[in-house]
C-alpha cells in the first residue's frame, strides 16, 4: 500500500495569505501513518494568518501520538491560549487527518472541508461549524420554515473555531477504512466555496498533481471578485495492487 499526495495553495483576491497546511513527513507512513491538516484564519479578525500557521505548528509538534491521545482536548487547549492570547478577536478553523495503513480518522472545526472521493462519488466527511446549522434545528425543533435559516444575515457566520472558549470538535469515533483508489481532499472555504460539487469530483478523478493543477485553472477561470484565500492538500490512498 502507498499514498500519493498534492497541493494547491493562492492568495486570491486578497491582501494576504491567512492559510496555512502542513504535513508529517511522508518517509514515516509506514510507522506513524501521516497526519495532514489545513488551517483558515479568519479574514476580517486580528491576526488570522499568524494564528493559522500557529495551530498548525502546535498540531504537528505533538505528532506522532499514541493510540489514546485526545485530539480533541489538544485543540481545545490551543483554542484557549488563542483566545487568551487574542482575547476572542481571532482565530482560525482546522481541518485534520491522519492516515494509518488504510484506516482514516478527521478533526474538524469551523467552516473548512473534508471530503471523500470514492468509486466516482463526492462525499463530504465533516458538517461545517456555521451558524445556519443551528438556525436548521431551530427552525425543525420549533416549527418554523427550514428557509428562513439561509435567509438570515449570520447565517453563514461561524459558530465555532479555534479562538473560542471550549469549540466543538466534529471527529469520526470509528476509523473510517479507505479502499484502493479513494481520494481525499482537505481545503479552505476558498476552494469549495468557489467550485461546485461536480468540478471538485471531476478533478479528483485525475492524477492528484493534475487535479491540483486543474483546480487552481478553475478557481482563476471563476474571477471572482471577493476570490478568498484557497488551500487543498489532495490524498490518493492505493491499496495492495
Amino acid at each position: 500500500m502507498s499514498i500519493e499526495i498534492a497541493n494547491v495553495q493562492g492568495i486570491g483576491n486578497r491582501t494576504e495569505q491567512q492559510d496555512a497546511f502542513g504535513a508529517s513527513r511522508i518517509s514515516d507512513y509506514g510507522t506513524d501513518g501521516i497526519l495532514l491538516t489545513v488551517c483558515d484564519g479568519m479574514g476580517g479578525m486580528a491576526s488570522g494568518g499568524v494564528i493559522a500557521r500557529e495551530v498548525m505548528a502546535r498540531v504537528l509538534e505533538v505528532f506522532p501520538w499514541k493510540e489514546d491521545f485526545d485530539v480533541p482536548g489538544y485543540l481545545n487547549s490551543i483554542s484557549s491560549s488563542v483566545y487568551d492570547n487574542f482575547y476572542g478577536q481571532g482565530g482560525s478553523t482546522i481541518v485534520m487527518i491522519h492516515l494509518k495503513e488504510n484506516l482514516l480518522r478527521f478533526w474538524s472545526i469551523g467552516d473548512s472541508d473534508i471530503f471523500l472521493q470514492r468509486d466516482g462519488k463526492l462525499i463530504p466527511l465533516n458538517i461545517r461549524h456555521e451558524y445556519a446549522n443551528e438556525l436548521i434545528v431551530k427552525a425543525i425543533t420549533l416549527g418554523f420554515p427550514v428557509t428562513n435559516a439561509f435567509s438570515d444575515p449570520q447565517a453563514a457566520a461561524l459558530s465555532d473555531y479555534i479562538g473560542k472558549r471550549n469549540p466543538m470538535c466534529e471527529t469520526n469515533r470509528l476509523p473510517l477504512e479507505l479502499k484502493d483508489g479513494d481520494t481525499v481532499l482537505l481545503c479552505s472555504d476558498g476552494i469549495s466555496d468557489t467550485l461546485s460539487f461536480e468540478q471538485i469530483s471531476a478533478d479528483l478523478a485525475l492524477p492528484v498533481d493534475e487535479a491540483a493543477s486543474k483546480m487552481e485553472q478553475e478557481i482563476i477561470s471563476a474571477n471572482l471578485e471577493n476570490q478568498d484565500n484557497y488551500t487543498g492538500i489532495i490524498l490518493r490512498y492505493i491499496g495492495g495492487r
